[in-house]
């Protein structure tokens, strides 16, 4: 066979796969190994275009891109949402992870953070009450999954952050924001992450390993209930779990803002979390709150949205520089937000066609002259690089973007 009829049947095996086109990887460059703070979310998705699971296939979609910043899910509902298949069902989230290999596939990729949602694959239902065999169960659910990272990744440079889905809808009864949280659930609630913590802080002690880091959040959604007074995660929950950081789902507090009223928000709210946190000793971040959700819609039938998103999301990323939080991670890669037409709300990083969007590339962009000037700065300073020359030079990249 000729070599261009060769190439042509490569290249025809690579455009399409099941009637659908094929989004090749980007390169994958080799990434210094500093926080980059900016990232963003690999939830579930509704679309694919490879062979390999919706779970690889955005991971390595996010690395290609220039991150090394991961968040995955691994919850009950989760093999479905990546399109896996689990051959029996897990009774805990360590079986969870080891009943697909892609879960570890993707963990052992060069990503130095690793956020992973986890709530408990138990089956126990913390609203209706814990009772002490639940707790036993709980307490060794998380116990044994956060020793075997440990060991796994045992001096692997990896930071692990294990937390929950935003919580105060998990307070309240059909995501109802003006509702009060029914007393029992907050009560419940606290006890639920008492235990997650206690494990995690246990197992974290018990755990020869080096070089390899671990650390629970809690997220929240709703904390402006909490300003005012009113009962929620920020206000009657937090106060009373040791909790390691605080990741806000900020969509509340970010729409229909200019820039000075979204950061002035963000800032008060900011500040409230950590008021409400006891103090602990041992946390690498220099601030304990970050966002772990923001992202705007945009609407294919009007282009000039997307240069609103654009724009828009830009904004997050410098207030978050601009905040000192520890990162910000942007929703997401596939998209899986819908109207109830079935139209798609455009969040996504690479689109429902494979085509990356302005956000991917101005996501990378920074990424690339970022990993750049970490380079060009170790070979020209003799000292570590601190967090206030890199934030002041991630900004300047921003504006430029």
């Amino acid at each position: 066979m000729k070599k261009s009829v060769i190439l042509f049947v490569c290249v025809l095996l690579f455009t399409v796969v099941h009637g659908q086109k094929l989004v090749p990887y980007d390169s994958i460059l080799p990434m210094e190994p500093y926080n980059f703070i900016l990232g963003t979310n690999t939830i579930g998705g509704q679309y694919q275009f490879t062979n390999e699971s919706r779970l690889l296939e955005q991971a390595k979609h996010v690395r290609g891109m220039g991150s090394n910043i991961l968040k995955i899910s691994l919850g009950a509902n989760s093999p479905k949402s990546y399109a896996l298949t689990i051959h029996q069902k897990p009774s805990t989230t360590l079986e969870l992870f080891n009943a697909s290999p892609e879960y570890k596939k993707v963990v052992d990729m060069d990503f130095k953070y690793v956020f992973i949602w986890v709530h408990t694959i138990t089956g126990i239902n913390w609203k209706k009450g814990i009772n002490p065999e639940q707790e036993k169960r709980l307490y060794d659910e998380m116990f044994d999954f956060v020793t075997y990272l440990l060991k796994t990744y045992n001096n692997s440079g990896k930071t692990f952050l294990i937390g929950n889905w935003e919580g105060d809808w998990l307070l309240l009864p059909d995501y109802n924001r003006t509702a009060a949280p029914p007393a029992e659930h907050i009560q419940n609630m606290t006890k639920w992450f008492q235990i997650r913590q206690k494990a995690i802080d246990d197992a974290k002690k018990a755990t020869a390993s080096k070089n390899v880091q671990l650390y629970h959040y809690i997220e929240v959604n709703l904390v402006l209930k909490g300003m005012k007074g009113e009962p929620c995660i920020a206000s009657s929950i937090l106060p009373h779990v040791n909790v390691d950081l605080v990741s806000y789902s900020s969509y509340e507090a970010i729409k229909n803002r200019t820039y000075s009223e979204k950061k002035e928000q963000l800032n008060s709210i900011f500040n409230y979390l950590e008021k409400q946190l006891q103090p602990k000793e041992g946390l690498p971040f220099s601030r304990r709150v970050y966002i772990g959700e923001y992202g705007y819609h945009a609407n294919s039938k009007n282009p000039e949205s997307f240069t609103k998103q654009y724009n828009e999301t830009k904004e997050i990323m410098k207030i978050s520089l601009e905040l000192n939080l520890p990162f910000a991670l942007h929703w997401q890669m596939y998209n899986n937000e819908y109207e109830t037409n079935g139209e798609s709300k455009q969040m996504s990083l690479i689109n429902e066609q494979g085509e990356r969007m302005p956000l991917y590339h101005l996501h990378q962009k920074y990424y690339r002259q970022m990993n750049r000037f970490l380079l060009n700065y170790k070979a020209s300073n003799n000292a570590a690089l601190s967090a206030d020359v890199f934030r002041k030079k991630a900004l300047e990249v921003l504006d430029g973007l």
